[in-house]
C-alpha cells in the first residue's frame, strides 16, 4: 500500500501522541507532568511536519509556476504557493523560538507568499508573467528548494530521536542572553545552520509592501530640500508652536529612512513634542503629552478647528475625510485635494482636544512621503452605467487617488454606496479600465467613521 511522506510522519505523531494521553491515564500522580511535556512536544513535532510539508508544497507550486503560460493558470498557482506561504509561516509560529531562531526563513515565506500574491492577481487581470518575474521565480523556487530540503532533514531526525524540542528549553538563557552564544547541538545549532544557508532574498520589484522600490524612496515632498542643523529644527518647531526656539531642546534625533529630530517644549503640566525632518526641516509630528478630559467642542467645531490649523502651518487644499471622537479627543483625517480629486495618498492626521479646543497633535509622515503635483485625467469610462454590484445602490461618486499595497497610486472613481440593510462602502473603479480596484467597509458610530 502506498503511503504519502506526511501521511507517514503523522501516523508516527499521533501514535506518540496516544501514548502520551495513555500515560496521564495510567499514572497522573507520578507521571502526569510527563505526558503533558510529551503531549506538548508532540504538538511541536506536528508543527515540524506541517512546516515541511507547506514549504514542500510551496517549492512545487513555484516549479509549476514557471512553467505555466496562460494567466489564469500562473494566477491559480500563485493563489496556491500563497496559502502555502501562510500556513508554512503558521506552523513557525507554533514553534518554540522559532519566531526568533528561523527568522530569515519566517521573512522569506512572508515576502514569497505576497509576491505570489500580487503576481495572482495580475494574473486574474489576464497579464502574462514577465522575463523578470519569471526570473525572480526561478531564484525564488531554487531558495524554496534549500529550504525544504533542510527542514525535511531536520524533521527527519526530529522523528528519528536524534533531536529534541526539549533542547530548546536549554536554549532559551543562551537566545535571551546573546545570540551569537548559541553554539550547541540539537535544535539551537540546526536552525542556525538552515538561517546561515539560506540564499539572499532577490531584489523584488513589484506591487507590494516587500518591493525593494519601497525602500529605496525617498519622501517625494522632501526631494532636493537642504539639510538642516539642530539649531534650524528648534526654529522650525518654535514656529510651529508659536513659542520662541530658546524655550525649546532637541531631545533626540533618529535616523533611518526619514532621519528626524525630536524637539520638545514643556508648557505648564504639558509637554510638547515635535519631530522636524532632517531635510528640509519639516514638522512631520507633533504630539502633547497631557491627561485628556471630556469637553463640549462638537466634532464639527473639532474639524474646523482642525482645518483651521493646518492652514496657518502651510497645508493648503486639505479636505476633511474621516474622523473619530473618543477619550476626550477627535481626529480627523485630511487628504490632499487637486483639480478636484481627492489624493488619500497625501494623508494629514490632526488630533482636537474637546475640553480645550486646542489642536494636541499632528501625523503627516503619509503627507510628507506622497506629496507631489500630479498629472491627473478623467475617468473614461462611463461613470452611469459603472459595473457595481447589484446588491449596492449608488448614493454618490468622486474623482479620488488611491494608495496601492506597494505605495503606488491609482487613479479611481469613488464611489460611496448603500447595502440593502442601510450600512455604507466605498467602491473604487480604476479610471482608466472602469474594474474594480478596492472595496472599504465604513464602520459608522455616534463617535464617527472608520474604514475596513
Amino acid at each position: 500500500m502506498y503511503m504519502t511522506k506526511k501521511a507517514g510522519r503523522l501516523i508516527i505523531i499521533y501514535s506518540l501522541a496516544a501514548v502520551a494521553v495513555m500515560g496521564g491515564f495510567l499514572g497522573m500522580s507520578a507521571s502526569e507532568t510527563a505526558a503533558l511535556r510529551r503531549a506538548v512536544a508532540v504538538g511541536y513535532d506536528n508543527a515540524f511536519v506541517e512546516l515541511d510539508d507547506c514549504v514542500e508544497g510551496l517549492d512545487a507550486t513555484l516549479q509549476k509556476t514557471l512553467c505555466a503560460s496562460s494567466p489564469s493558470l500562473v494566477s491559480d498557482l500563485c493563489a496556491e504557493g500563497y496559502a502555502h506561504s501562510m500556513a508554512a509561516s503558521q506552523a513557525i509560529a507554533s514553534l518554540p523560538y522559532g519566531n526568533i531562531e528561523l527568522e530569515h526563513t519566517a521573512a522569506f515565506l512572508t515576502k514569497t507568499g505576497d509576491y505570489m500574491l500580487s503576481l495572482s492577481r495580475r494574473g486574474a487581470r489576464g497579464d502574462a508573467l514577465s522575463e523578470e518575474e519569471r526570473q525572480n521565480l526561478l531564484t525564488l523556487s531554487k531558495s524554496a528548494a534549500q529550504v525544504s530540503d533542510a527542514i525535511g532533514e531536520l524533521t527527519a531526525r526530529l522523528l528519528a530521536g536524534d533531536i529534541s524540542v526539549e533542547e530548546l528549553k536549554s536554549a532559551e538563557s543562551q537566545i535571551a542572553g546573546a545570540e551569537d552564544a548559541i553554539t550547541g547541538t540539537g535544535f539551537a545549532k540546526s536552525f542556525r545552520d538552515m538561517e546561515d544557508k539560506l540564499p539572499e532574498m532577490p531584489s523584488l520589484i513589484y506591487d507590494g509592501p516587500f518591493s525593494q522600490h519601497i525602500a529605496d524612496a525617498s519622501p517625494k515632498a522632501l526631494e532636493g530640500l537642504p539639510e538642516v542643523d539642530e539649531e534650524t529644527a528648534k526654529s522650525s518647531a518654535g514656529k510651529f508652536l508659536g513659542v520662541k526656539s530658546e524655550n525649546l531642546t532637541v531631545s533626540g534625533y533618529r535616523e533611518g529612512r526619514l532621519p528626524v529630530y525630536t524637539v520638545t517644549h514643556q508648557s505648564g503640566g504639558e509637554i510638547e513634542t515635535v519631530e522636524v525632518t532632517k531635510a528640509g526641516g519639516k514638522v512631520i509630528y507633533f504630539g502633547t503629552v497631557r491627561e485628556p478630559h471630556e469637553g463640549d467642542l462638537s466634532p464639527a467645531d473639532a474639524v474646523r478647528t482642525a482645518q483651521r490649523f493646518l492652514e496657518r502651518q502651510g497645508f493648503d487644499n486639505m479636505t476633511p475625510t474621516y474622523h473619530t471622537s473618543d477619550g476626550g479627543e477627535t481626529v480627523i483625517n485630511f487628504a490632499y485635494e487637486q483639480d478636484g480629486v481627492i489624493c488619500y495618498p497625501d494623508l494629514i492626521k490632526v488630533t482636537v482636544a474637546s475640553d480645550t479646543g486646542r489642536v494636541v497633535g499632528m501625523e503627516a509622515e503619509g503627507y510628507l512621503t506622497c506629496h507631489h503635483a500630479r498629472d491627473l485625467t478623467a475617468a473614461s469610462f462611463d461613470l452611469d452605467t459603472a459595473a457595481l454590484s447589484p446588491y449596492l445602490t449608488v448614493k454618490s461618486h468622486r474623482p479620488a487617488l488611491i494608495p496601492t499595497a506597494g505605495k503606488n497610486e491609482v487613479l479611481c472613481e469613488e464611489y460611496l454606496c448603500e447595502t440593502p440593510d442601510s450600512r455604507h462602502a466605498l467602491v473604487y473603479l480604476n479610471a482608466s479600465t472602469g474594474l474594480e480596484e478596492k472595496i472599504l467597509l465604513l464602520l459608522e458610530s455616534p463617535s464617527g467613521t472608520l474604514t475596513i
